[in-house]
């Protein structure tokens, strides 16, 4: 596998997991390390680290607040 993939690779632990559990990747980056960007927009769909998911997580922590809110000045 080419230094600068690899590299990338062990510098986000999070790569590491997901690879670790899909090792489909590991001979596709090898074979054609140009995939690298598909393999980072399938690691952040799969671990659910789009800008989407980190906007509905947010979301719900500020729909969260705001129940404990009403709950806590209703009592």
């Amino acid at each position: 596998m080419v230094e600068s993939i690899t590299s990338r690779l062990y510098s986000n632990d999070a790569y590491l997991n997901y690879l670790r559990y899909n090792p489909k990747w590991y001979k596709v980056l090898d074979k054609n390390p140009a995939m690298f960007s598909e393999f980072e927009k399938e690691v952040k769909v799969a671990l659910k680290m789009t800008l989407s998911d980190k906007i509905n997580n947010f979301k719900k922590q500020i729909d969260f607040v705001n129940g404990l809110i009403k709950y806590l000045n209703n009592n």
